[in-house]
């Protein structure tokens, strides 16, 4: 009987060991899976959203199957949540609809790692209950008791290292939200300058074109100054570049209309 109780004794030992090793490894999994999430939801273009959802998407599979390991069920259907929506964060072909979905994951990732915690903190209570239920003999029980006492000092350091991480990982996500703010007003304010070069290149490549047909109508009444119009864009267009670039855009159109109109007037000075 001796034998008897101190085996599961020890067999329960050994599956909690086991459960709070996979309650480690999902948390982990977890982490960085939510890590991924903001930043394929912080990125500014759609490769960059889809290249993280791909990385936040391996993460939240292995947080689902360990979850389901542990048999910590909502832990499972929230990671399998996160999961379909960063799958279809990927499937998308805009911006804005990658960067919805990747967000629904994202805001799953604090709720994730609760669950888990819940659940391992729940896992440790019932290994407690069962250790004191096996009481066949008291030689036995105290001699796994005393067993019991010293790996419980372990798992108890295991929990106290586990709510260090814990806050480093509150304190990451503070800081990455205060970046993720911090970039997004610097952002906002790069568009409202972006529409503010849009709106003013657009007008002054559209006065040059008219001028220049009044030109050519000086020189040939018959004439025609061939138009590009290739130069007006929504406000849209510009959600994916930066400010240089949308400078770069309209420097390169009057480049190409002043190209045009010299080679448009240069048969007037061959005649």
């Amino acid at each position: 009987m001796k034998k008897i109780a101190s085996t599961l004794v020890l067999l329960s030992f050994i599956s909690q060991v086991n459960a709070q090793d996979l309650y480690e490894d999902a948390l982990t999994a977890a982490s960085y899976a939510y890590s991924h999430s903001k930043k394929a939801h912080g990125a500014n273009n759609v490769f960059h959203t889809q290249e993280y959802a791909d990385k936040a998407i391996e993460a939240f599979e292995k947080v689902e199957t360990l979850a389901d390991k542990c048999g910590c069920t909502q832990a499972n259907e929230t990671a399998y949540e996160a999961k379909t929506n960063m799958v279809s964060s990927l499937d998308q072909d805009t911006y804005e609809r990658s960067r919805y979905y990747a967000k629904q994951a994202k805001e799953l990732g604090p709720k994730l790692l609760e669950q888990l915690t819940d659940c391992q903190a729940n896992g440790s209570s019932s290994y407690t209950e069962d250790i004191a239920d096996v009481s066949e003999e008291e030689e036995a029980i105290a001699i796994a008791s005393e067993e019991v006492a010293q790996k419980q000092k372990e798992l108890e350091e295991q929990r106290r290292q586990l709510e260090i991480e814990q806050q480093k990982l509150q304190e990451q996500i503070a800081a990455q939200q205060k970046a993720q703010a911090e970039f997004e007003a610097q952002r906002a304010a790069e568009l409202k300058e972006q529409t503010a070069v849009k709106a003013k290149a657009e007008q002054a490549l559209q006065k040059l074109e008219s001028a220049l047909q009044e030109l050519s109508i000086a020189f040939d009444n018959d004439s025609t100054f061939e138009t590009q119009k290739d130069y007006v864009r929504s406000e849209n267009d510009l959600k994916n570049e930066t400010l240089d670039d949308t400078k770069s855009f309209y420097v390169n159109r009057a480049k190409e209309l002043t190209k045009s109109a010299m080679q448009q007037f240069a048969g007037y000075t061959e005649n």
